[in-house]
């Protein structure tokens, strides 16, 4: 490599425009890489990262924003074995600590730590692992924790911009990991009509279910996905009626069913994951990894006499990325579903604003160039 600079979107100040500035290109780290970005995917969220109205627990300013990405690797750190020069990679953000100990410092490189109460109460050990590694995706390099890249094997015909859409599927595939769906099952996804509820969809398709219940209140954007993912996609409009959000969702699944996955955005209500749960089969287990604004107010003795189990989730598995990426290169997933607008990287704050405009199976990306 002999490129000195690089140019990369810095934020300064919350509130502040970003800037497109020259940096040097740091020295590797010894459990790092280099990585020239080819596509990076921009978050619907993004701008109210950046204006700071999230409060979000970012990286001490000046930072690059940014999360997944792909591209090549131009240079790699001492003690890094599985990845070479040349070869392509997915880019994860979720960096947790190779450290032994309950409950290991963890961060989304690009975006924020994360603490006990999500973003509220950050342990010190996350905030360390910021400053190591405090820029995101969103320039021409990236400096990379070697252990947050896939090597992207055996997918080198598949453009850029069309591969950054494992970074839309591999949130709602943790979740799916951990609902313990197999192949066969009848699943709910409830917020099917979101950015990752509708991957979620994909998801649960490309794993084998047999019918995918796919829960949300925008009519219109579930039957897209339906139209688009197949006949084993069953849309059902929610009403926000407890029991008659039951009744349409057995009916949908054809009785009770398996397994959900509940990916609602800062939801007023939890009717609809109430009924979710309550449209499980005996011994059901419900995966929360959305958000919402109030309480799910639970009952002992229907929880007791189902043996339901609701459990959160955060992000996937490190492995994720890998077994996901298998899935496409054998064929087993069409990553054409997702409909993905690109901007050169040049153009972020255009990105970033259409990015908030999008809707299921959307997906805004900025492209090298």
């Amino acid at each position: 490599m002999s490129a000195k600079t690089f140019r990369a979107w810095t934020l300064h100040a919350f509130g502040e425009e970003l800037r497109f500035e020259e940096r040097k290109v740091p020295v590797v780290h010894p459990s790092g890489i280099l990585v020239r970005i080819e596509s990076a995917m921009v978050l619907s969220y993004m701008g109210k990262v950046v204006d700071g109205s999230l409060r979000y627990a970012t990286p001490p300013l000046p930072f690059v924003p940014g999360t997944n990405a792909i591209g090549r690797v131009e240079a790699v750190g001492a003690e890094v074995s599985h990845a070479g020069v040349g070869e392509r990679v997915f880019l994860s953000p979720h960096l947790v600590a190779n450290e032994p100990g309950d409950a290991p410092a963890q961060i989304l490189i690009g975006l924020t730590a994360t603490g006990t109460s999500r973003f509220d109460g950050v342990p010190a050990g996350s905030r360390k692992l910021q400053q190591v590694w405090r820029d995101g995706v969103f320039a021409e390099l990236a400096h990379w924790p070697a252990s947050c890249a896939t090597p992207l094997r055996g997918l080198d015909h598949i453009a850029p911009e069309r591969l950054i859409a494992i970074g839309k599927l591999v949130v709602p595939y943790g979740g799916l990991l951990r609902a313990g769906l197999a192949p066969g099952h009848v699943v709910i996804v409830n917020g099917a009509a979101g950015y990752f509820g509708s991957a979620g969809v994909m998801m649960a398709v490309g794993l084998g279910a047999a019918r995918v219940v796919a829960v949300g209140r925008d009519r219109a954007a579930l039957e897209r996905v339906a139209a688009v993912v197949g006949p084993r996609v069953v849309p059902v409009p929610a009403s926000g009626e407890l029991g008659s959000d039951i009744v349409a969702i057995e009916a949908a699944a054809g009785g009770k069913a398996d397994v959900a996955l509940d990916l609602l955005g800062q939801a007023s209500s939890t009717a609809t994951t109430l009924a979710t749960l309550r449209a499980l089969r005996r011994g059901g287990r419900l995966v929360l990894m959305g958000s919402a604004t109030v309480p799910l107010e639970l009952n002992f003795g229907d929880m007791l006499s189902n043996d339901w189990e609701v459990v959160g989730n955060f992000m996937y598995p490190s492995a994720a990325p890998a077994k996901l990426a298998r899935m496409v290169a054998s064929g087993l997933l069409d990553l054409g579903a997702v409909r993905i607008r690109c901007f050169p990287v040049a153009q972020l704050p255009e990105a970033i604003n259409a990015a908030s405009t999008m809707r299921d199976l959307d997906l805004t990306a900025v492209v090298a160039g």
